[in-house]
């Protein structure tokens, strides 16, 4: 959220989010849809809470997002990169809610584009953004949830945009799937290379992530283009462009298979013996 409660309601009532430059994911097609909350879903996620839901017989997963303060991110820059970038740009490329509002809408756009050819998707279909209703407040108040619980009470916006609409995005709900394998980490990676050649830096590549190898979660990404990205000097954003890949070869090991099978990095042996032949 960007502004205060008034100015957060007029901004959720909008065709398409965010209202800044780049990317922009549509609203949910139904609107003040009746959604019958069936279970929360396993979520390793801090930006919020994802659950399996019912909308006019179809089921979705439905992300539903915490409240983010705007200046959050503002320790990336210094004092002269961060004079030019403002607490509503921040907010709305740095928010979780508006992260996936602009990874999603980015997927979206390349996929109108090559609709004529086939493509395998590369992250679970997403439906749009979706204001929640005062009933459907409730409900997730009857199950304990705060969204407001990581901003204080005395914190000076909060007490701004305390009254705001709360944010989801539906998404195509995915069985659990079976022990991830080298077929559908191939795929993985395809698709987090796929991802970032598009734009995206997704910074959050783990297992969990994932379902049917599909990235089903953009809350932490980075779009281009990107207030901080554009910020910093060039050497710096080039090496924050390998963070998918280093944390794909460390998923890689957790999972239990060798870098030997697949790996996102160059073998550091290989690439020594590389110079060797060159010298």
């Amino acid at each position: 959220m960007s502004g205060d409660a008034r100015a957060n309601r007029k901004l959720l009532a909008s065709q398409e989010l965010p209202p800044c430059d780049g990317p922009k994911l549509g609203a949910f097609e139904i609107k003040r849809p009746s959604i019958e909350w069936l279970e929360p879903l396993e979520n390793p996620s801090s930006e919020g809470y994802v659950f399996k839901v019912k909308i006019e017989s179809k089921v979705y997963a439905l992300k539903v997002f915490k409240f983010f303060k705007p200046a959050t991110e503002r320790h990336l820059l210094d004092d002269i990169t961060g004079k030019n970038v403002t607490d509503e740009m921040l907010a709305f490329h740095t928010d979780p809610f508006y992260a996936e509002c602009r990874a999603y809408g980015l997927i979206q756009e390349s996929e109108r584009k090559r609709r004529r050819g086939f493509q395998k998707p590369m992250a679970a279909n997403c439906h749009g953004f979706l204001p929640l209703s005062r009933r459907d407040e409730l409900v997730l108040a009857r199950k304990g949830i705060d969204l407001w619980k990581d901003i204080p009470e005395d914190e000076e916006y909060r007490r701004r945009a305390q009254g705001s609409p709360v944010r989801a995005i539906v998404k195509d709900f995915i069985e659990p799937e079976l022990a991830i394998d080298l077929a559908v980490l191939r795929r993985i990676l395809a698709n987090v290379r796929s991802l970032n050649r598009l734009g995206i830096l997704h910074w959050d590549i783990r297992a969990s992530n994932f379902k049917a190898g599909l990235l089903v979660d953009f809350g932490s990404s980075w779009t281009e283009p990107h207030c901080i990205m554009d910020a910093v000097p060039t050497n710096v954003s080039e090496e924050w462009w390998w963070t998918d890949l280093v944390m794909f070869d460390d998923m890689v090991e957790e999972l239990g298979f060798s870098l030997d099978n697949i790996r996102a990095r160059p073998n550091p042996a290989y690439l020594e013996k590389l110079r060797s032949w060159d010298s």
